[in-house]
């Protein structure tokens, strides 16, 4: 909100504040007009705004000095100092410096209780601020306010941040307002939603069972009509065939052409020729078709006839793929071969059945033994192209149709042998990749997946795929009907159930839809799932009013009602913390919370002592504190600046190894965080690449702030201090001095200097001086052992003089490191000068690499 908007909401508010009912809302109409907006920002201030209690709070308030006028202060020769909130008022906030000077404003007026948070300086004012007041303000003003900047953000804090935004009611609001509307919503819940949902799921479990059985009932009838219809049809194509064999011209030929095959001497090929063309032309009159084809082995599976005018096959034996169809005919079985693609048995090579020629139309034939006076079985005649193929096909398309189910049959290697006509549908929408004509015989029932590929077109991909589960269970003889959904030959989910047939060897699957078969039952399911959400939705709005009225009265003094939660960024051992927006000012800052498992009295004193310690820092490198205390119901909370940016770990991550201007730039910026804490004998302990947060200041260039000073110590504690006896160490491993493993209690300055010259490593090298994956051989290294050189690491030279700089700072023993920040920061300087880093590097570095 700008200053001129403000300004508009403060006049709207007081002249509203004196009206009420409907003339107040008559004169906001008039003078608002179509900005809802503006409109919802007075609505919100009118409602929460309480008169007796504002004059109450008001009484009790200090008076605030108007503070001088920016030019005033100029000419009195006083210098605005970073941090002094006279000058930060006078500079940021013109328009609310005069409204202090004649009373509150109109936010102090409606919440006093937040004057003072209010008063606080927004980073994002700031910026505006000072250049709405550039004429006034030198450059070097310009910069030490920009000085005063958040430029950082806790990235480690979003990799595991909700992406939910949570409500604020749940987290800020005291917990007797949070527990008023759950009690409320639980027995509303529970009284209406509740036995909606007991009476949806025993009305679907009802459902679920019924359709099930229905199901099963109509996979299993329809399974076993197709098997009765087809072993019906197949048997009476058999006994066809048998009376054909055993019409006496053609068992007569049969008989002599077996006979001429016994001799010793070579198949007389010229005898034997008449009595093949009249087998071919009885069975022409018996069968009807003009282009029957047949085939005559011996019990030596040696063709001795056939329908072929060369007779170029006689004398070839069985080919080894037909043998077994061929033995169970010797045997006295009659045998329905095929469908299959070529000439099958009756091929004069291996090659011409081994190769599936898309080309041909599938073969099927009927296979019958023929026997001699004595009944013994001397010969198998082969009978095909008499429309057995077609006629089988038609009656498994008739089924489907019929049923509305997909019907197929599949052979003992799983390959369709009758066209499915729902892969016919599938392929006309593009959907299969599989021609119709190119099915039979062809396509082998595995399961391609969620997805078919035009890959899945060549056949030694779909060889080398698993069986669906129906496609599995029959080739292994089981007939069954299975209704948990499963994957078909398309990838699609279905329920299903296939019968084997032994005689005929081949199975009858039967599949349906998954969506198709359970949609009564999901329909009741989602029926009662929207009438249940419908009934939730209902019990929370009612559970919200009834609990509103008191939470509103209690949020109008709660410290935090103020702030609005934007997302969760992280979670630690002590708190949790939030991303928050201040409601009034527009600001954004980090909530921390003290965990509710932690709301003991001493996890209480150490959530204390972080916040005391924080706050008691005042340099522009170390994050600030905002506001901190506990609610009426002791709740714990630290209100801190919120950090938009990189951190160094981020920073390598990004871009690498860093440049030596750089790393001296931003360690000369955390020697200033740390010089500070030192100077109020405060250690920070955790000094790593994770807790160092950059951003891009367009008057400085890179800017670097200290943050989590959850286990910062102070060296000489004050008596009324909470304090804490450590027997075993904390922090981060790879940055920790070696004092602090061998005697984690003692306070030293300059186990922080060790942590800065880690950190530079990690910047120089890009990566960590020391890591191993068992803790106590990283300890062993970090007491004992050097970290490889920094230029190994690079892939190039590094000064002796930065080398020496970050390895005076890493010194095993304590008393060969610098004596002071101070004196770290000294040597910094004169190194600088040496490798210097400018804004515009920075700027160029974030255009590349920062996006946040």
């Amino acid at each position: 909100m700008n200053a001129d908007r403000y300004a508009r909401v403060r006049d709207l508010f007081f002249a509203a504040d004196e009206l009420s009912g409907a003339a107040r809302q008559d004169f906001l109409e008039t003078e608002i007009g179509d900005d809802q907006e503006l409109m919802a920002e007075v609505l919100s201030l009118l409602d929460e705004h309480d008169a007796d209690f504002a004059q109450r709070e008001g009484a009790k308030a200090l008076p605030v000095p108007a503070p001088l006028e920016l030019g005033q202060a100029a000419e009195a020769g006083g210098d605005l100092v970073a941090g002094d909130p006279v000058a930060g008022d006078a500079v940021a906030e013109p328009r609310r410096a005069a409204e202090t000077a004649n009373g509150m404003s109109a936010s102090e007026k409606t919440h006093p209780a937040k004057s003072d948070s209010s008063r606080a300086k927004s980073p994002q004012n700031k910026a505006s601020d000072t250049q709405r007041a550039e004429k006034k303000v030198s450059a070097s003003e310009i910069t030490q306010r920009g000085s005063e900047r958040t430029h950082a953000s806790p990235k480690d804090f979003e990799s595991r941040g909700s992406k939910d935004r949570t409500s604020p009611s749940e987290l800020l609001l005291a917990s007797k307002s949070r527990r008023a509307r759950r009690i409320n919503s639980g027995w509303l819940w529970l009284a209406a939603v509740l036995p909606t949902l007991i009476v949806g799921y025993m009305t679907y479990h009802s459902v679920s069972n019924s359709v099930q059985l229905a199901l099963h009932n109509e996979l299993t009838g329809v399974s076993n009509s197709v098997e009765l219809a087809t072993g019906r049809f197949l048997d009476d194509k058999a006994q066809l065939v048998q009376s054909w064999a055993r019409q006496s011209l053609i068992r007569e030929s049969i008989l002599r052409l077996v006979e001429l095959s016994d001799r010793k001497s070579k198949l007389d090929v010229l005898e034997s020729a008449p009595l093949s063309a009249q087998i071919l032309s009885e069975l022409r009159v018996l069968s009807g078709k003009p282009d029957v084809k047949f085939v005559v082995w011996n019990q030596s599976f040696t063709t001795i006839a056939s329908w072929r005018e060369d007779h170029s096959d006689l004398g070839h034996p069985v080919i080894p793929s037909g043998t077994s169809d061929v033995a169970r005919v010797l045997r006295g079985e009659t045998v329905v071969y095929g469908p299959d693609r070529g000439d099958g048995p009756a091929s004069l090579t291996e090659d011409e059945v081994g190769a599936v020629d898309e080309s041909l139309e599938p073969m099927m034939a009927c296979i019958v033994p023929i026997r001699d006076a004595d009944s013994e079985v001397v010969a198998a005649l082969l009978v095909n192209s008499i429309g057995l193929f077609d006629e089988f096909n038609e009656l498994f398309h008739e089924s489907s149709v019929t049923s509305g189910l997909d019907i197929y049959a599949i052979n003992r290697d799983g390959v369709m042998i009758s066209l499915s006509p729902h892969a016919a549908n599938l392929f006309h929408r593009s959907q299969f990749d599989m021609d119709p004509d190119s099915i039979v015989a062809a396509l082998r029932v595995s399961d391609p997946g969620a997805v078919i590929t035009s890959s899945t077109r060549d056949q030694i991909v779909r060889r080398s795929l698993p069986l669906t589960e129906s496609a599995s269970a029959a080739t292994l003889g089981e007939s069954l009907v299975r209704l948990e959904p499963y994957s078909n030959y398309a990838g699609e989910l279905v329920v299903g159930g296939w019968r084997w047939i032994p005689r005929w060897r081949f199975a009858v699957v039967v599949e349906k839809d998954v969506r198709d078969a359970f949609a009564a039952a999901r329909i009741v399911w989602y029926s009662f799932l929207l009438l249940g959400s419908l009934l939730t939705v209902t019990a929370l709005v009612s559970a919200g009013r009834l609990a509103r009225s008191s939470a509103r009265d209690h949020a109008a003094v709660h410290p935090l009602s103020r702030y609005e939660i934007v997302s969760e960024l992280g979670s630690g051992g002590m708190g949790v913390v939030y991303k928050v927006k201040h409601m009034q000012l527009g600001r954004n800052a980090a909530l921390k919370l003290l965990r509710s498992d932690r709301q003991n009295r001493e996890d209480q004193l150490r959530f204390d002592r972080e916040a005391r310690l924080a706050a008691s820092l005042t340099n522009p490198h170390s994050v600030t504190i905002y506001d901190y205390g506990r609610s009426e119901d002791g709740e714990a909370y630290c209100v801190m600046e919120y950090l938009s940016g990189l951190t160094l770990q981020e920073v390598v991550a990004r871009s690498g190894f860093q440049s030596i201007g750089r790393v001296l730039f931003v360690l000369r910026q955390v020697c200033e965080a740390l010089g500070e804490a030192h100077s109020l004998d405060l250690v920070h302990r955790d000094i790593k690449p994770q807790n160092i947060m950059l951003s891009l200041d367009p008057s400085i260039g890179d800017w670097a702030v200290v943050f989590d000073y959850g286990l910062a110590k102070p060296l000489s504690p004050e008596n009324g201090t909470y304090q804490t006896r450590e027997v075993i160490w904390a922090g981060t491993p790879m940055y920790m001095a070696p004092e602090r493993f061998r005697s984690p209690s003692v306070m030293d300055p300059r186990s922080d200097i060790y942590s800065v010259g880690c950190v530079a490593y990690y910047l120089l090298a890009g990566r960590p001086p020391f890591a191993e994956c068992d803790p106590e051989s990283l300890f062993a290294l970090i007491i004992s052992e050097q970290p490889i050189g920094l230029g190994i690491h690079r892939g190039e030279d590094v000064p002796e003089s930065v080398r020496n700089c970050v390895f005076k700072c890493m010194a095993k023993n304590a008393a060969d490191r610098y004596a002071s920040v101070g004196e770290l920061a000294e040597a910094i300087d004169a190194l600088r000068v040496e490798f210097p880093w400018t804004s515009r590097d920075a700027a160029d570095w974030w255009k590349q690499h920062g996006e946040v």
